[in-house]
């Protein structure tokens, strides 16, 4: 035993940069990769018959940092007959194009299988454990045994250091209120509904998938010459889709910036950090300062439009929605689009987005440090805005979208904050908000993952032994154990890392937690390998 021994539980995207992270180390690791799917590497977000292949990834190639490859490089080793299955040709590979979720989960699942080919390159040992199930991690003074379900039975595995890299964790009957509602995975259930009045619980990305996997389950969109329409199929006429959410608008599309960024100027991580680091009170007013004064530097115009409240913390995220609340959720959409796409077109960036989407990034070095009370400033006044700004859109989805607006058959609206929702006699689900009431055959819960506390974890002689199982999992993401060990446990299960990193669940943001993991997992690993050689 050299202290070397590492196990994965879980190989989507999260577990896959842990593993590439590993690889990359020059001491040779015994390493063990835990899957509960067939297919190590893609995950649920980007697995084959849990999304249709229409359905798009919101971050462009480019943005997906590489394993031994980046996705265009992979596609560009993909026969023409492969690439005509997602109608692609040579020349349509572009590192700032959007590309299908399955397709992206086929170019992780490839890159999972070139990382153990890396790796035993490098000297390290990989053992791929598919379709099974780690029922239960159980820490004991020199190992942590992984107890793992199998078709083969239960066999027990010790390891030195495990990170549990498990992925989101979708309730398979949602609910609010307690009246249940459908879940969107996989994408059959929205599929298989007949026409009706269907609903839709949020507005953002989840949303738009179910809308338009509807859309293509009860009609056809024809898409040509930059424009896109849509007609119902014979018999769909009773077809009517409405999004509900609190605010009623959707994310806007994504629009031209530079890449690589270019810098800021004000809200930079070394500015960030200086304030993290300061004895001062108000960590959270400080930062907001720092982004006020990006966004001043970027579009002075700006907040000046938003007006006064907009340089508040309570007042900020009412400003930001304000316009596209007053304009109604679709004919903003439909505004939007025509901003996005000329800013494509002229490569000009739009300077406020680009402060909020780039200055989101480095707000987050500070929310670990957030008191109790400024962390609830947060998630209410701020985080809407930069969840906004993450969630920036495809443009063909956005198509997608207006063209089954424009054919009559989907809206949005906005139930604020106190809706209610009920089950009628028939059966149906009943929206009272405003003395307005909806009423919906069914009803699709499209909030996305919700965060979860630690003790939350499925593995009871873990969860049992945590020195606090209430307290947020912060960078970088070990576990406190009541009990002496030489084993160590890392936590980057995405419920309970967006505890305090709300915008973890992006592949560049798998890949940097998983970095932060790993590089403390192997300064230790190194450690304990000195003294068992010792």
């Amino acid at each position: 035993m050299s202290g070397n021994r590492v196990g994965i539980v879980g190989c989507g995207a999260m577990g896959l940069y842990t593993l590439k992270h590993f690889v990359d180390s020059p001491d040779p690791l015994h390493i063990h990769v835990f899957e509960s799917a067939a297919l190590p590497g893609c995950g649920m977000p980007y697995r084959d018959g849990m999304n249709a292949d229409y359905m798009l990834c919101n971050a462009f190639s480019r943005e997906i940092p590489p394993l031994t490859r980046t996705l265009a490089q992979w596609l560009k080793t993909q026969s023409p007959a492969e690439l005509d299955e997602w109608e692609l040709r040579p020349d349509d590979i572009d590192a700032r194009a959007f590309y299908p979720r399955v397709l992206i989960g086929e170019f992780l699942s490839a890159e999972f299988e070139a990382l153990c080919k890396a790796a035993e390159t490098a000297g390290h040992r990989v053992q791929v454990h598919k379709s099974c199930r780690v029922a239960n991690i159980c820490v004991e003074q020199d190992a942590a045994a992984l107890v793992v379900d199998s078709e083969s039975g239960e066999q027990c595995i010790a390891v030195d250091t495990v990170v549990i890299a498990t992925g989101h964790d979708w309730p398979t009957h949602p609910s609010i209120d307690e009246i249940e509602l459908l879940s969107p995975w996989p994408y059959t259930q929205i599929t298989q509904q007949q026409p009706g009045q269907i609903g839709i619980l949020g507005s953002s990305l989840s949303a738009v998938d179910i809308v338009v996997a509807l859309g293509h389950a009860h009609g056809e969109f024809i898409e040509q010459s930059g424009s896109v329409s849509w007609t119902p199929n014979e018999g769909a006429e009773a077809l009517h889709v409405t999004m509900v959410s609190r605010n009623g608008i959707m994310p806007e599309g994504d629009f031209y910036y530079p890449f690589p960024y270019e810098p800021l100027v004000c809200i930079t991580r070394e500015a960030v950090a200086k304030e993290v680091q300061s004895d001062k009170p108000d960590l959270l007013n400080r930062v907001f300062q720092l982004l006020l004064d990006e966004l001043d530097t970027a579009d002075p115009a700006y907040l000046a439009h938003l007006g006064e409240d907009a340089r508040t913390i309570t007042g900020f995220a009412s400003a930001y929605f304000k316009d596209r609340e007053t304009r109604g959720g679709l004919k903003a959409v439909r505004d939007d689009l025509q901003e996005v796409r000329a800013s494509m077109r002229r490569k000009e960036t739009i300077a406020y987005r680009y402060a909020l989407l780039r200055g989101h990034e480095n707000v987050e070095i500070a929310l670990p440090h957030l008191d109790d009370q400024e962390w609830e400033d947060f998630t209410e006044y701020l985080l809407p805005v930069f969840a906004d700004c993450y969630a920036a859109l495809p443009h063909l989805s956005i198509a997608r979208i207006l063209a089954m607006h424009e054919a009559g058959v989907l809206s949005i609206v906005a139930s604020g904050d106190d809706a209610s929702f009920t089950r009628s006699a028939a059966g149906q689900i009943q929206v009272a908000f405003d003395g307005q009431e909806l009423v919906f055959d069914c009803m699709f819960d499209a909030r996305g993952q919700s965060p979860a506390a630690v003790s939350a974890l499925p593995f009871s002689s873990l969860t049992d032994i945590l020195v606090e199982d209430s307290a947020p999992v912060l960078e970088p993401f070990k576990l406190a154990l009541s009990v002496e060990t030489t084993a160590q446990v890392y936590c980057l299960a995405l419920p309970q890392v967006l505890e305090r990193y709300p915008f973890s669940q992006g592949l560049p943001n798998c890949c940097e937690l998983a970095a932060a993991a790993v590089s403390d997992a192997l300064t230790t690993l190194k450690r304990i390998s000195i003294q068992y050689t010792a």
